[in-house]
């Protein structure tokens, strides 16, 4: 008995956790990794890099979005002509990071794949 609510209870919270981490993706929306290079213009340090669709987009090296738990200023700007990996929106390339996005959403994956596997795995358990 016990064994069947410890079982249907880790599956169904490896699932809700999948479902939430898949919800987190979809409002996030799409990014893509991509190489830009920072140069400067009128004194102030820019990046440059080319979208999904092969347009060359611009962006102010501190328009970058940081983490909202930090809130600490932009990272110091690279020297101009330095390679930089940077993160983009699909839908809109200027609003870009220098830190990989979907980090939280992954780890719930992860959660929710585990908890789903070892409750499947215990409702085969004898007992």
């Amino acid at each position: 008995m016990l064994i069947e609510i410890t079982s249907s209870t880790l599956t169904v919270l490896g699932l809700v956790l999948l479902a939430a981490s898949l919800v987190v993706r979809l409002v996030d929306g799409s990014w893509i990794r991509t190489q830009a290079i920072t140069f400067e213009h009128e004194g102030h340090p820019y990046l440059r890099w080319h979208d999904h669709r092969v347009r060359i987009v611009e962006a102010l090296w501190s328009s970058g979005s940081r983490r909202r738990r930090d809130r600490t200023p932009a990272p110091s700007p690279l020297p101009a002509g330095e390679d930089v990996t940077i993160f983009y929106r699909a839908r809109h390339p200027t609003h870009w990071s220098l830190e990989a996005p979907h980090r939280g959403s992954r780890r719930l994956a992860v959660a929710g794949l585990v908890c789903a596997v070892v409750g499947t795995a215990l409702g085969f358990a004898p007992g």
